[in-house]
This record gives structure tokens, C-alpha cells and sequence, in this order.
């Protein structure tokens, strides 16, 4: 499952680092009942999510 969803925000990431696209993905992702996530990707995305909340909640492109 972490190799699908890394995939699926690897792609957003090509073209450029974009907080918002990353976030609004992750966001897609985590309300997908298709996936089932586990408590470390679970978590994962709530922070790529939160990221739009605020610079103190953003990541680098690292």
C-alpha cells in the first residue's frame, strides 16, 4: 500500500514542489476508502495534509 500512495504523490512531486497539490492529494488519498492505511501512513499523510495550515506545518522538498 505505501508503494501505491508513494506513487501517487511521486507523480504530483514531478512536477515541482507545490505544498497545495501535495496536500490536496494526500488529502484525495487519505479519504479514498479504497486504501487501507496503516498507523504510520495514516499519520504520514495527516502531516502532507496539515502542511496548507501554515508555514510552521510545512515540509521541504527534502
Amino acid at each position: 500500500m505505501e508503494e501505491l500512495v508513494a506513487d501517487k504523490l511521486g507523480r504530483i512531486a514531478a512536477d515541482g514542489f507545490d505544498i497545495f497539490k501535495i496536500s490536496k492529494q494526500a488529502l484525495k488519498i487519505y479519504q479514498d476508502l479504497n486504501f487501507s492505511l496503516t498507523k504510520n501512513l495514516d499519520i504520514a499523510l495527516l502531516s502532507l495534509i496539515a502542511m496548507v495550515e501554515g508555514p510552521e506545518f510545512e515540509m521541504t522538498e527534502k
